[in-house]
């Protein structure tokens, strides 16, 4: 196997983690609402999707998690906050059905191009069989 064929494989497992992680996550943002307090900004998956909010002066970095409401949002929106506020703060909700396609449509790309063995090789070792002409692959014994 080539090193451009191991590197293919290499980005396709890597794709397919992605995409099963982005499900979970998606899942549990149905089920529960779990908070982030980073540096400089809050992130709550939940709802259907993930809010970003700036950090809330006094709080700990760290996680929370509860019981997520009944309000799913399907559609992306942003807030800004100024009543009663020298500093007005905007908060973006981005649902998980949009960053789904972004995730999704590579990843069933690079599993199509990773399952087509290129014209010319075995297609049970995939192995080089330029010059071959015994009709038997020299590798494995497939019968071509």
């Amino acid at each position: 196997m080539t090193a451009t064929r191991r590197s293919l494989r290499l980005r396709t497992k890597i794709a397919l983690i992605l995409s099963a992680v982005l499900v979970l996550i998606t899942v549990t943002s149905f089920t529960t609402t779990i908070y982030g307090l980073f540096d400089h900004c809050a992130i709550t998956i939940g709802y259907g999707g993930t809010v970003f909010s700036p950090r809330t002066e006094g709080r700990r970095n760290g996680f929370k998690i509860k019981e997520a409401s009944p309000i799913i949002f399907w559609l992306p929106w942003i807030q800004t906050d100024t009543i009663g506020s020298t500093n007005p703060t905007t908060r973006m909700f981005l649902p998980m059905w949009m960053i789904a396609p972004f995730v999704f449509i590579p990843t069933f790309l690079l599993w199509r191009k990773d399952r087509r063995t290129p014209e010319g090789h075995c297609p049970n070792c995939d192995y080089d069989l330029t010059g071959n002409v015994s009709g038997k692959c020299s590798e494995c014994g497939v019968t071509i």
